[in-house]
């Protein structure tokens, strides 16, 4: 298991860092808590304690996380890049299934894995990583890095896959244009609006269902269609993964569908 030495060595490499229980962060806040401060490290694993090790995504990184168990496979990246990928700062999963976390340089803007096969999602700064040599909590092995390369610049072919086009200017954050549909649609578009600060307000532990209350109600009420994508980016403001995200907001529609 991981050692203070560990933990402290990372958090001296400019890791920001979180003790974890298996996969799950044990501070208050998750991974808004990670840090790199050597005695707030050393705290956290005193005594002898032996977590498992997490670290915030870097701001100037983006990780592509491969999931085998829904399909996330390497041949499967390297088939939407059209070719083999560059070598680059690379951690394979302890479940040993060929699950992986591979490091690129932020290549700036907004991203989504929604052009992606599915499997594999992208982890910005909002989310974190298992590092090693942590152990997977269901196979007891560890995590360990398959390169040690500097992380590469994102492929052009996966880029254009990953980035989202930057929003127009509007007066609230994440707020809505106003349509041509007069006065009615100008108002489902404001309540859309508040709707998601509604939602980026949330505090954790209360993020999942009021994103799921949100988008139950947008889809009830008839709200325009963009206000699926302005819910699921507002919960990423308030700390969600966009895979948890997208999830909950594809939930929320299969109940209401049904429902119907």
């Amino acid at each position: 298991m991981p050692t203070i030495d560990d933990a402290l060595a990372l958090a001296q490499q400019g890791w920001r860092i979180l003790p974890l229980n298996g996969k799950i962060p044990r501070t208050a806040h998750g991974v808004k808590d990670a840090t790199a401060d050597p005695a707030h490290v050393a705290r956290w694993w005193a005594g002898g304690a032996s977590w498992n090790i997490g670290a915030r995504v870097p701001g100037h990184l983006v990780v592509l996380d491969l999931d085998p168990r829904n399909g996330g496979t390497l041949a499967l990246l390297e088939q939407a890049n059209g070719g083999p990928l560059p070598d680059t700062l690379t951690a394979l999963s302890g479940r040993g299934d060929g699950g992986r976390h591979l490091y690129f340089r932020h290549p700036g803007g907004r991203l989504t894995a929604r052009g992606l096969p599915a499997g594999i999602d992208v982890k910005t700064e909002t989310g974190y990583c298992v590092l090693p040599p942590s152990i997977h909590p269901e196979t007891g092995h560890p995590y360990v890095w398959a390169s040690m390369s500097p992380p590469a610049a994102l492929p052009t072919p996966l880029l254009t896959l990953v980035r989202l086009p930057e929003p127009k200017p509007t007066p609230a954050r994440f707020a809505t244009a106003r349509g041509e549909g007069g006065d009615a649609e100008a108002r489902l578009r404001r309540r859309a609006g508040h709707l998601a600060e509604h939602v980026a307000a949330a505090a954790e532990g209360q993020r999942n269902a009021r994103l799921y209350w949100a988008a139950c109600t947008a889809h009830r009420e008839g709200y325009p269609p963009d206000t699926f994508d302005m819910l699921e980016r507002a919960a990423v403001h308030a700390g969600l993964s966009e895979h948890e995200a997208r999830g909950t907001v594809l939930s929320a529609h299969r109940m209401m569908r049904g429902s119907s």
